[in-house]
């Protein structure tokens, strides 16, 4: 008999998120939970309430950082000396730089659709258990959901970018407080205010610099006489 599958919905709420994120991480203790919690509440509010001016930047480090886990990936799996995953991970991360600066609303536009995708996969019940012969719904709607919300950021990705940073940095927040000792509701409380702050100041900016460039365009020439 198909094991049944309990949705999610009511069981992933910011808390439990931000609670499962570090609890399969349990070298994360100590001074190196202190310094990687304190480096995530700084970059989460950099990206909270400045996303808009460095999310370039963010993206080449987004992509050094896949680009290098892939060539290492790669590089193991071709040969047991760690200097060929070494050296490819140096090639896979300037690669991945590279084509996440020049591609970066279409980076970041693919990384918005991966984390819908990610929690409708979760909100399902999907547990990353394939049968040979099974259709797995979850997964299918994870990829439909993946794919309308990648074509729908790229669309408008100019203006939610504000939106979007703020997102992610409030979730680096929340997860920065845990790991420094917060209690889980307390630090998803914090995250979710500095996500709605962070999105306003951002919003608002980035109008501000859309008049500005309005007022700034040159006047039309006068018609010929």
């Amino acid at each position: 008999m198909r094991e049944r599958r309990t949705p999610a919905l009511f069981i992933y709420s910011p808390t439990r998120i931000v609670a499962d994120m570090a609890a399969p991480l349990p070298f994360l203790s100590g001074e190196a939970g202190v310094i990687i919690g304190v480096v995530l509440i700084i970059v989460g509010l950099a990206l909270a309430f400045w996303g808009h001016g460095i999310w370039s930047t963010i993206m080449s480090l987004i992509g050094a950082l896949l680009g290098a886990a892939v060539g290492f990936l790669v590089g193991a799996s071709l040969s047991a000396n760690i200097a060929v995953g070494l050296i490819l991970a140096l090639v896979g991360a300037i690669i991945g730089s590279i084509l996440f600066t020049k591609l970066v609303k279409v980076a970041l536009a693919f990384l918005v659709g991966l984390l819908a995708g990610a929690a409708v996969y979760g909100v399902l019940g999907g547990r990353a258990q394939f049968t040979a012969g099974q259709i797995d719904t979850p997964l299918i709607a994870a990829i439909l959901v993946l794919v309308v919300v990648f074509g729908i950021s790229y669309y408008f990705i100019d203006d939610i970018i504000g939106i979007i940073t703020a997102a992610i940095g409030g979730l680096l927040l929340a997860l920065g407080l845990f790991l420094l000792g917060v209690a889980p509701i307390t630090a998803a409380l914090a995250g979710l205010g500095v996500f709605a702050l962070g999105a306003f100041v951002q919003t608002s900016a980035i109008r501000r610099r859309k008049r500005a460039r309005a007022y700034a365009a040159p006047a039309p020439p006068p018609p010929p006489p």
